[in-house]
C-alpha cells in the first residue's frame, strides 16, 4: 500500500509504525514527524457506520469497561471544572476574540464539522451581547447531526451543508459574500485531505477572517505517560495526530502566514490544543 503524508504534496521519504490496531494502522512520517492512520475510512463510512455520535459512546464505553476507576476520575475531574467555571469555553472565547471586523455588518461564521449545532448557538449569542449580528453557516457530514444542526442555525439565518469538509467547501465557492470565521473545533483530526481542506478555505475566507482549530494534542505529557492508553486515540475516524509543530506545518503548507498559538493554547498539560490562522 503506498502512503502518503497529508501535510506533504509529494511522497516522503519512509514511514514507522507507531501503533496498530487491527485492522488499523497508525504510522509516522519520517521528514515531518506527522502522525495519521495509513488507512482511514471513506468519506461514506463516515456518514453513517463511523459518524462521530457512534463512535463517540463506543470508544467512552470501551474506556468504562476497560478502565473504570480512571474513567471515573476523569468525569469528577471534569465535573469540577464545570462548577468551578460553568462558562469556560475556551474554543469560543478565542474565536470571538479572533474576529477583527466585518465589511458587511455582521459576522458570518462557518463551522466545518459541526456536530449538532451547538457552538455555533453559543457563538451567536455572545456576538449577539456585543451588538453585532451572526450568521452561522455548517458542514456535517453526518446525517443524523446535520438535522440536528439544521433546527438550530435555519432560524437564524443559516444553513448546513450536507456533505464532507472538503466538497461541502467547494460547494460554496463562487459565492460573493466571504466568511469572517471559520470554526474547526475538534474536526481536523477526522479529516483525511487536511491539506486540501485549508487550500479550500482560502477563496472562502475574507481578508481579516480567521480559522480557529481545536485539536488533539499529541505532544500533551499525558500522551507520553499513558502510551496507547491515551485518551486521544481514537479508532478509527481520528486520523491525523497533531502535535504544535506538525499543526504549523500544515498551516504554512497551506499557505497561512500568520499562526496564533500561545503557550496556554499548546499547554503540555493539556490532551488539547488550539490555533488561530489568518492569510
Amino acid at each position: 500500500m503506498d502512503i502518503v503524508c497529508p501535510i506533504m504534496t509529494r511522497p516522503s521519504s519512509g514511514f514507522d509504525v507507531v501503533l496498530r490496531r487491527e485492522p488499523w494502522e497508525l504510522v509516522r512520517c519520517q521528514e515531518t514527524g506527522f502522525v495519521f492512520l495509513a488507512n482511514p475510512p471513506v468519506y461514506n463510512q463516515l456518514k453513517s457506520e463511523f459518524a462521530w455520535e457512534k463512535t463517540y459512546e463506543a470508544e467512552k464505553k470501551r474506556r468504562q469497561e476497560s478502565e473504570p476507576t480512571i474513567h471515573a476520575a476523569s468525569q469528577i475531574a471534569k465535573d469540577i471544572k464545570f462548577k468551578i467555571n460553568p462558562r469556560r469555553n475556551r474554543i469560543a472565547d478565542l474565536a470571538v476574540r479572533a474576529v477583527r471586523g466585518s465589511t458587511s455588518g455582521q459576522v458570518r461564521i462557518l463551522d466545518i464539522g459541526c456536530g449538532n449545532g451547538r457552538l455555533m448557538l453559543e457563538l451567536c449569542h455572545r456576538y449577539e451581547k456585543r451588538n453585532v449580528p451572526a450568521v452561522p453557516f455548517g458542514i456535517e457530514v453526518s446525517e443524523h447531526l446535520a438535522a440536528e444542526s439544521a433546527n438550530i442555525v435555519t432560524p437564524l439565518g443559516g444553513a448546513i451543508i450536507k456533505n464532507h469538509a472538503v466538497g461541502g467547501c467547494q460547494s460554496l465557492k463562487g459565492q460573493r459574500d466571504k466568511f469572517d470565521l471559520v470554526m474547526m473545533s475538534c474536526f481536523l483530526e477526522h479529516e483525511a485531505q487536511p491539506l486540501e481542506l485549508l487550500r479550500s478555505l482560502h477563496p472562502l475566507l475574507s481578508d481579516h477572517g480567521s480559522i480557529v482549530i481545536k485539536v488533539p494534542n499529541y505532544a500533551s505529557w499525558n500522551r507520553l505517560i499513558r502510551g496507547s492508553k491515551w485518551c486521544g486515540y481514537r479508532f478509527p475516524d481520528h486520523v491525523n495526530y497533531f502535535t504544535p509543530n506538525t499543526l504549523r506545518m500544515l498551516a504554512t503548507e497551506a499557505g497561512f502566514v500568520h499562526f496564533q498559538q500561545s503557550w496556554l493554547d499548546r499547554n503540555p498539560f493539556n490532551d488539547n490544543m488550539y490555533a488561530v490562522l489568518r492569510k
